[in-house]
């Protein structure tokens, strides 16, 4: 149940509204979050609570990818990706509806005007009027209206955080199945290669064959390994297809052949290095975390506006304009008018409802607390299994290089020997296989360490500041 009180109209009481509409926010301070994490992603130690954000990211995607056709890829997919654009569209919707809160803490000023003529007792007599007004508006007592317009302009910079969070999502998707790509077409270039190797195999048993140097098992034998490098070939083809399709469905739109890569190594020096040592302190810039930190922020001012409401509130209702017995008096002959009429509306009863408000916002400001250290520790996470998966990669690509070099010299070698007389056609196929299943395991790995860069680029929210790393 709501107290009205009777219009103010000394001076005294318009300057205690006056006094009044200074009053400060009811908003409490913004907790800090204290997720436990270490000062660096190889570090123990805990801190107390996160430091301020750093500096904005040395590498923006478009920055962070040298290949010109990775490039232009990424940005047909932010052009034409249909999610995206649903994604944009809310943040849209998020800004048109914030005007809306915005508007109440505002005069909403009418001009108005009327004319008209009533018959009395045979006495015929005209009116005509014209003014501004001003309906109900509410003096900010307490910022209650403030707090609910800066809230709603911090969730609206949440959507928009969430929006570039779809981004990044989407850049590091476009930019593994790039990866994808090129190595499915380095793949099939080694797939074919090794068909081609067993043609020339079951050629040679061919013939030998032919002349009685081999018997049929040795034949069918090659038979079966062409047959097998040939059925391989053909699902490299596939899979070729399908990465490039996979790319063109994130592009919305199909994907010109002189933006894709040739091959796995065209692309070597497409990412930049990831350098080593990077503080925790880089997490802060991902657009996830920023949407989190912001929607915490509108708590407090939630628990303000709620706090707000169970204090006395002061709404304003003017009128000011001319009036005349006819239209063409308005201006020569009209009279002047005007109204002020303060209102005063005191809460008094109401059910705990107000207080259950209050109560029911700083609920939200837990959960929302919880939600921040729990993004925090998800995102620290995301970098520290990236870091723990590059670990020995270097190491790792080198030793499967030279099993690559062992393996090309053992084929070269069973070749000659086989074609000498000195090797048996099982060493043969036997040294081909090595050969290929070592061209692929390398392939499979540089994809790995690739992909590992883009995720890397994800998981820390675009880049790193200038001087990470040591």
């Amino acid at each position: 149940m709501n107290a009205r009180i009777a219009p103010i109209r000394t001076p005294l009481a318009l300057a205690s509204l006056v006094l009044l509409a200074a009053c400060g926010s009811l908003a409490p301070p913004v907790p800090v979050a204290q997720p436990g994490l270490p000062a660096t992603f190889n570090a123990a130690a805990p801190t107390e609570a996160p430091p301020p954000p750093p500096a904005p990211a040395a590498h923006a995607w478009d920055t962070f990818f040298t290949d010109p056709g990775l490039r232009q890829v990424v940005g047909l997919a932010l052009s034409g990706n249909r999610p995206l654009r649903a994604s944009a569209a809310a943040v849209e919707r998020a800004r048109v509806l914030l005007q809306v809160v915005r508007a109440p803490t505002l005069p909403e000023i009418e001009a108005n005007a009327s004319t008209g003529r009533q018959r009395n007792a045979g006495a015929t007599t005209g009116t005509a009027s014209v003014g501004l007004s001003l309906s109900a508006w509410e003096i900010d007592l307490f910022n209650r209206l403030g707090d609910l317009r800066d809230a709603a302009l911090l969730r609206f910079e949440a959507q928009q955080e969430t929006q570039r969070a779809a981004q990044l999502s989407l850049v590091a998707e476009t930019a593994a199945a790039w990866l994808q790509v090129a190595a499915t077409r380095q793949q099939l270039t080694l797939a074919e290669a090794l068909r081609d190797s067993q043609q020339r195999t079951l050629a040679l048993t061919q013939r030998q064959y032919d002349a009685g140097a081999v018997s049929g098992l040795q034949l069918a034998r090659a038979q079966a390994a062409f047959e097998a490098a040939r059925g391989n070939a053909v699902s490299a083809v596939t899979a070729a297809r399908q990465a490039r399709l996979a790319l063109e469905l994130l592009a919305g739109q199909p994907v010109p052949e002189a933006w894709l890569p040739r091959a796995q190594a065209d692309v070597a020096s497409a990412l930049p290095t990831v350098p080593e040592g990077l503080p925790a302190t880089v997490l802060l810039q991902r657009p996830d975390l920023r949407a989190a930190e912001r929607a915490l922020a509108a708590t407090s001012l939630d628990i303000g506006a709620a706090r707000a409401e169970r204090f006395p509130r002061i709404t304003l209702t003017a009128a000011a304009g001319r009036r005349s017995s006819d239209l063409e008096g308005l201006v020569s002959n009209g009279s002047g008018f005007w109204s002020l009429l303060p209102q005063l509306e005191l809460p008094l009863f109401d059910a705990g409802l107000r207080a259950a408000r209050a109560d029911a916002a700083v609920v939200a400001q837990r959960a929302a607390v919880a939600q921040y250290e729990a993004a925090l520790q998800a995102a620290f996470r995301d970098v520290a299994d990236a870091l723990a998966v590059r670990e020995g990669l270097q190491e790792r690509l080198a030793a499967q290089r030279a099993q690559v070099e062992a393996a090309d010299r053992s084929l070269r070698l069973a070749e000659a020997s086989y074609r000498a007389g000195a090797a048996s056609q099982l060493d043969l196929l036997d040294a081909q296989r090595q050969q290929a299943a070592s061209q692929q395991g390398l392939v499979a790995l540089r994809l790995l360490e690739q992909v590992n860069r883009v995720t890397l680029l994800r998981a820390l929210g675009g880049g790193w500041p200038p001087g990470a790393g040591t």
